[in-house]
């Protein structure tokens, strides 16, 4: 008696690494703002307890992340390849938003440099 299901393999890696990538993702924004807040004096044991939440999730998302990359190497370059015509019409938009986004970054953290 040979079972259908038997000849699938129990968990398949590749929506694995997907539900990964996205789960370790949504938890680096509430430990990301929680480690935020919580980074004031007195609050230590609290800020060590973001920082491992906010580490541990942003290690998992980059091992995730490559995982996710390896296995659809072929896809996404075939994705960029079909699609490298189309990026030559969206030049401007595509600069300001590398650009808008990169200062925007820069700024918003440069205020860790400022020593009160």
């Amino acid at each position: 008696m040979n079972d259908a299901s038997s000849d699938k393999p129990a968990i398949s890696v590749r929506p694995l690494a997907s539900v990964a990538l996205f789960c370790a993702g949504l938890w680096l924004v509430p430990s990301g703002i929680a480690l935020h807040l919580a980074s004031h004096e007195g609050n230590t044991r609290w800020s060590h307890l973001f920082m491992t939440l906010h580490n541990s999730a942003s290690l998992l998302f980059l091992v995730a992340a490559v995982a996710h990359v390896i296995m659809n190497w072929k896809a996404l370059v075939h994705y960029v390849t079909a699609k490298a015509g189309e990026y030559t019409k969206f030049k401007r938009e595509l600069l300001i938003s590398v650009l808008g986004v990169s200062a925007f970054v820069i700024l918003v953290a440069s205020h860790a440099l400022h020593v009160p």
